[in-house]
């Protein structure tokens, strides 16, 4: 029997990415570029791990998950990793 995660994933699956036409940018317009600093790029080196990527990235049975040390990991992923009992390692 599917449950419902098995079928978002047999959906994802399926999904083509769409090719988004994206217009030259004006050579008239300024651009706006953020200075260097806190904040302005976002956390570098760092790797943001969805509840869909674990998902792909656990083996079946797995009762632990081995992160980079520095990874953020969702809320969502959280909450089914704690659901499913597996405990996050981080290297």
């Amino acid at each position: 029997m599917l449950t419902r995660d098995d079928l978002i994933d047999l959906i994802v699956s399926q999904l083509k990415p769409v090719k988004a036409e994206i217009p030259a940018p004006d050579p008239s317009t300024p651009v706006h570029r953020p200075k260097a600093g806190k904040g302005s790029d976002g956390p570098a080196g760092r790797i943001f791990v969805s509840e869909y990527e674990i998902k792909k990235m656990l083996k079946p049975g797995a009762k632990e998950l081995q992160l980079p040390a520095g990874a953020i990991v969702s809320p969502l992923a959280a909450d089914w990793l704690t659901l499913q009992g597996v405990r996050i390692v981080r290297a």
